[in-house]
Order: structure tokens, then C-alpha cells, then sequence
């Protein structure tokens, strides 16, 4: 019979899949008012969208959200725009 080796520590398996690369271009972190205003405009549409009795899609909820927090304008819809 053989001996029954141990296990590898915990800390010596490596990911098993490489890292992905940090791929954000810009300015880098929101402000903490962006923060804010972004979290109240998640929660909104969440909030929205959970109510909606017709399945509104998340694009729907995030634009009336952002219509109701006073972020966006109102848009109306002309005849071109209604297949969206």
C-alpha cells in the first residue's frame, strides 16, 4: 500500500482561471454624490420595475427613474421613436 499524501495548503492552489484586466478608462471612481445619486436611481427603477404590472424592461425603469429623481427631461414619443 501506498502512503496517503497530503493536501496542498490552501494558499498554493493558484486561480484557475487568469485574472481579467482592469479595462475602465476614464476619470476612475464616482464621486460620492455620484455615488449616491446612482444608488437612489438603482433602487428607483428597481423599486419601478418590480411594480410594473406589464413587465417593464430595465432600459423602461432606469429612464422613467432617472425622469422621476429630475435627472433626465421628460421625452414624448413621435411616431418614429415608438418601436424602441
Amino acid at each position: 500500500m501506498t502512503e496517503p499524501t497530503t493536501a496542498p495548503a490552501e494558499s498554493d492552489w493558484g486561480p484557475s482561471r487568469p485574472t481579467a484586466a482592469h479595462r475602465r478608462t476614464g476619470r476612475g471612481a464616482l464621486t460620492p454624490e455620484q455615488q449616491a445619486l446612482a444608488e437612489d436611481l438603482h433602487v428607483r427603477a428597481l423599486a419601478l420595475r418590480a411594480a410594473s404590472e406589464d413587465g417593464m424592461s430595465i432600459r423602461e425603469a432606469v429612464a422613467l427613474a432617472a425622469v422621476q429623481l429630475g435627472v433626465e427631461p421628460p421625452r414624448t414619443v413621435t411616431e418614429g421613436t415608438a418601436s424602441r
